[in-house]
């Protein structure tokens, strides 16, 4: 696809945006949306005063135990030690630097030194000197420098509180004290409709900020879609709701979304970024399945735990103690343990334990307990027992080779209290910590745990209602999804150093009753008919809008945009492709075929997480993500201008609309009917009437690469050429295969291909064809790899025309192969063939091959099979847009389809 002419005259917040190509996404000045980035820390007598809660977060978690590990033992002053001169057991010794100057340069990981010690750049500068570094562990490093080097280190001898965090009492902090419902009386307000408006307004009117009048009944029917299903309404939708006149239907409105499917899924993707969802498990050795078996059923029983309105304080206990509240998963909830067993898996098992541990704390309380690893929290009340008590409850704890899931975890027979890791290195260990609940929130004289691991125990203790802390980290969750913006705005971390939220009473009104029954549905119901929730987002008068900026104080709406998941799924809702089948296996989204499946089902890989996910900011699959940042780059106009997904939707689109009518004014009624949910006015029509009499802008021909690609089978032949190859007939979203069943009923069985695997039939060698567009040299590379231990490999065979360049067995390992030439003719075929060997069980396979031809006449062309793998290319993914489609697209591409309000 390319640059189309752009139709003028249209209303700003439609058509005229398709040539503001870098500012498609751009808030208007007074709603700009800012995304968490980092700066160098100013500095200030206190070196943490400057750094966000989640650049804090990052270092204590990530940086400080790889410098102590690696470095305090030659750089610090605990170890007596300061090789060239160096130290790095503080922020200013990092930036002073020893003999050879600074160590960090903030924000320029390639103008400091550690960066270039770590990375063993040159020979006389290398750190550690026992060894390198993973990349995984570099990568940490600078990133870390990349945010400005947020540092909070003092060096020894410096000025210090005068109260250490250990001393403080919980009770000081309101964070730590239990939510209790408001019980001062509140005069309401004429239209308020909860007591969480009368607060709300009141706390305003303190405040002199007027508090803003309700939106029109079109704005607050697709909000309520928005948030409550992630998909857009129909114009006839919008219709009934506005034309009603019962007093109650912006309830009966969220009683019937809260009830669809839609809505299930929409919130059981909130969760995923609490839980740091994927469907692989990261990094992994060779001859190791990276794929996370049974990954989807977690997220297909958060599905079913949304739409039963399953009560939270019972979805906390199975998800970490489910095999103790249904051991043969008769109710099905052993899958619930995928939020402990879903997370990344380092090869250093204690990291492992390390990512549980945060999910539990950060995700479920809002404390970061994880930051105690290696010495007590630095401004809370979290000594590193605490850590070392709950790493030996998850030590106690285990994945059973053979269990009713793959995700549950169960008891190991003999459990036992972890030592303390003094520094965090496991082979320097101290005291006992005993497995028991957090200082800061258990009773002098409470018990240990005992029974088993203690994981239900801590269930029990997190799923409390007298747990002051996660009925509120709950609610601040559920109200940032609602509103589009948390009381708190550190979601994950309630410590101390958390201001009291503008509108505490507020939030704890809402956490004292969510905690009488923890029904999800109930308490999103009460917020979403509340007055604070239909609020216009333009300010009462631009006084209140200079008072309160940032909106703390919920008097006016907060203008929100789609993200990823809603975006893509109201593309394909609009262009009648987007398919409401609830559950089953992950499929691939970014491919030039688009997927109808919703974008919750998408596979994530954490390994090689494609760019378009990065690109629209979706969570980080490798850690807990306490929120989504909105960030506007152009790769998101471009992809959304020119990748062939968007056109395969658009053309689709603008086929079902000619069919329905032959008539130019009504296609265009139509056309904004479907994707704006509105009737265009007369200047719109008549500009779009003249758009559509022009003739479309035709673009030179060009190679497209994913045509010269076929996928099909050949009978197992091992010294002849393909030549009775035969196409895969089905290709199921992410596959191409047999039959729509997999595996088919027929001889070709598990005979399959996707993006990087395959698999091979029992009789069948399976062809992943590239066809030469004309004559020349061809040059190939690429990987092939068998990754399971069982079973006796496959055979990989490489043929240019009829001759075979390479041939090789491959079992539980990955071999690259390169610089294979050949010449072709225009037509010839290049085959990558994978036969199984003796037996055809356990022979999934990793391919990825790249063809290069430099043609006879100059010219050049390349072949990618990750990225050039689609499925069937119909008429409209290769040719160019007709007017009808262009202005589908441009549609699409408006705010008033990107945003909500």
């Amino acid at each position: 696809m390319r640059e189309h002419a752009t139709p003028s005259g249209l209303r700003p917040c439609c058509l005229s945006m398709l040539c503001l190509l870098v500012g498609l996404f751009t808030f208007p000045a007074d709603h700009c949306v800012a995304a968490d980035v980092g700066s160098a820390p100013t500095e200030t007598h206190d070196p943490s005063a400057q750094i966000s809660a989640d650049h804090l977060e990052f270092f204590e978690a990530k940086v400080r135990p790889l410098l102590v590990e690696h470095c305090y033992d030659c750089h610090s002053e605990e170890a007596g030690e300061s090789s060239g001169d160096l130290m790095v057991d503080s922020a200013d010794g990092l930036r002073r630097g020893g003999s050879m100057g600074p160590a960090v340069v903030a924000g320029k990981p390639a103008e400091s030194l550690l960066i270039r010690a770590i990375r063993y750049e040159h020979s006389d500068l290398e750190m550690p000197p026992t060894g390198k570094l993973d990349d995984a562990a570099i990568a940490t490093l600078e990133r870390w420098i990349e945010l400005g080097a947020p540092d909070p280190r003092r060096a020894q001898g410096a000025p210090t509180e005068s109260v250490s965090p250990m001393d403080i009492d919980p009770k000081s902090h309101w964070a730590f004290n239990v939510p209790r419902n408001t019980s001062r009386k509140i005069q309401p307000g004429a239209d308020d409709r909860d007591v969480i408006d009368s607060i709300a307004r009141q706390v305003a009117d303190q405040a002199g900020v007027q508090v803003s009048r309700r939106c029109d009944d079109a704005t607050l029917v697709r909000r309520l879609y928005h948030d409550l299903t992630g998909l857009p309404p129909t114009v006839d939708q919008i219709a009934r709701f506005c034309e009603s006149d019962r007093p109650d239907k912006v309830e009966r409105l969220a009683d019937e979304l809260l009830a669809s499917p839609a809505f299930a899924e929409r919130f059981a993707r909130h969760w995923m970024d609490v839980a740091r969802y994927a469907d692989t498990i990261g990094y992994a050795t060779a001859g190791k399945e990276r794929r996370l078996t049974g990954s989807e059923r977690y997220r297909d029983w958060l599905i079913r735990a949304f739409a039963t309105d399953l009560p939270y304080d019972e979805m906390i206990r199975l998800q970490l103690a489910a095999d103790r509240l249904d051991p043969e998963n008769e109710r099905g909830h052993l899958d619930a343990m995928g939020f402990l067993t879903i997370g990344r898996r380092f090869l250093n098992r204690y990291d492992t334990i390390d990512d549980r541990i945060d999910v539990i704390t950060r995700g479920l309380m809002g404390m970061t307990v994880t930051c105690a690893r290696c010495h007590d929290h630095k401004f809370d009340p979290i000594p590193t027992t605490d850590y070392y008590s709950l790493l030996g409850v998850l030590e106690s704890s285990t994945i059973p080779e053979e269990g009713a899931s793959p995700l549950m975890m169960v008891d190991k027979d003999n459990p036992h209290d972890s030592k303390v890791f003094l520094r965090g290195q496991p082979h320097n260990r101290g005291e006992v910590a005993p497995r028991q609940y957090l200082t800061a929130l258990r009773q002098p004289d409470e018990p240990r745990f005992t029974d088993g691991s203690g994981r239900l125990e801590l269930a029990e203790k997190v799923a409390s209602p007298d747990n002051p802390l996660t009925s509120r980290v709950f609610v601040n969750r559920i109200w940032s999804h609602l509103i589009g913006r948390p009381f708190v705005d550190s979601t994950s971390d309630f410590g101390v150093r958390t201001e009291t939220p503008a509108l505490v009473e507020v939030l704890d009104e809402l956490a004292a009753d969510f905690s009488t029954d923890w029904s999800i549905q109930r308490l999103i119901r009460r917020i979403v008919t509340s007055r604070i929730y239909a609020q216009s987002d333009q300010a009462a008068t631009p006084a209140c809008r200079t008072a309160d900026p940032e909106n703390r104080l919920a008097a006016r709406g907060n203008r929100k945009r789609r993200d990823f998941e809603s975006m893509r799924d109201s593309m394909l809702a609009v262009c009648g492709m987007l398919d409401r089948r609830v559950g089953g296996d992950p499929v691939e989204i970014h491919l030039n075929t688009p997927n109808p499946r919703r974008t919750l089902y998408a596979m994530i890989d954490r390994q090689n997480l494609p760019s378009l996910f990065r690109t629209f900011d979706v969570a980080s699959p490798d850690a807990h993500t306490p929120k989504r940042y909105f960030t506007t780059v152009p790769q998101q106009a471009l992809f959304l201008m020119n990748h062939p997904q968007t056109g395969v939707l658009v053309s689709e689109l603008a086929d079902q609309v000619r069919a329905e009518t032959p008539d130019p004014e009504a296609q265009i009624r139509q056309m904004f009917r479907r994707v704006v949910g509105r009737l265009p006015d007369p200047n719109e029509i008549e500009t779009c009437r003249t758009f559509l009499q022009q003739d479309a802008l035709q673009p030179p021909d060009e190679f497209d690469p994913r045509s010269a690609w076929r996928y099909g089978t050949t009978t197992v032949n091992e010294e002849s050429a393909v030549t009775d190859f035969q196409p895969l007939k089905t290709f199921s979203g992410s596959q191409w295969q047999d039959t729509d069943e997999f595996p088919s009923k027929g001889e070709l069985s598990y005979a399959s291909l996707g993006l990087e695997n395959g698999h091979p039939g029992g009789q069948h060698a399976v062809v992943r064809r590239w066809i030469a567009p004309a004559d020349g040299r061809v040059t190939i590379s690429g990987m092939v790899g068998h990754r399971n231990k069982q079973g006796d490999g496959v055979e990989l065979a490489i043929w240019i025309g009829g001759e075979r360049v390479w041939r090789e067995n491959q079992k539980s390992n990955n071999r690259p192969f390169s610089r294979i030439r050949g010449k072709v003719a225009a037509g010839q075929t290049v085959d990558f063939v994978v036969s199984p060997r003796q037996t055809p069980s356990f022979d999934s396979f990793f391919l990825r091959c790249q063809v290069s031809l430099r043609s006879n006449d100059g010219e050049y062309f390349e072949g990618d099979s990750k990225r050039d793998f689609a499925g069937p290319l119909n008429e409209a993914s290769q040719e160019p847009l007709d007017r009808l489609a262009q202005l589908a697209q441009v549609l699409i591409l408006s705010n008033e389809f990107l945003f909500v309000d």
